[in-house]
């Protein structure tokens, strides 16, 4: 075989295997997608289930459509256990796990009628720093609330 033969056949080499190694890595990024949009629907199917399936929550938000006396009738741990979970959303936010529309989409509501709830926040210190993660998720909901356009390519995981 002559030489140039040679050199040729290492240059297809060299180019199958670099056409191998693009392939390969772009399967990579791919799967490594597919498990992000995974953990981001998990994340939020147990999120949601938390909100409508803990009678707790689902008491106090049916209270909180329309601002129910009886809100000041529910232990401070339950409250604090709501407001908690809307901060457990708020940084599922604030990490990229969700998007700011899909919160706002299905939590968002019930975090804007909790802060604008006179009967929630009865003996609760409001002021507390401890409340700043829930007040700026509030603000963040208030926000996408004013510019809400329906949009399904923006509701997505």
């Amino acid at each position: 075989m002559p030489p140039h033969w040679l050199d040729y056949g290492k240059d297809v080499a060299i180019i199958l295997a670099g056409i191998v190694a693009l392939i390969t890595f772009l399967h990579g990024v791919l799967e490594y997608q597919r498990q992000g949009a995974q953990l981001r629907t998990q994340q939020f199917v147990q999120m949601r289930r938390r909100l409508t399936e803990d009678p707790s929550f689902r008491n106090i938000c049916e209270m909180l459509d329309t601002d129910d006396p009886r809100l000041r009738e529910i232990p401070l741990q339950e409250k604090r256990n709501f407001g908690g979970f809307m901060e457990e959303v708020a940084l599922l936010v604030n990490s990229g796990v969700l998007t700011k529309e899909v919160a706002h989409y299905m939590f968002g509501y019930y975090a804007i009628l909790c802060d604008g709830s006179i009967n929630f926040w009865h003996n609760i210190d409001r002021r507390s720093i401890y409340w700043n993660i829930f007040d700026d998720f509030v603000e963040q909901m208030k926000t996408c609330e004013q510019s809400f356009k329906f949009d399904r390519k923006r509701l997505r995981f």
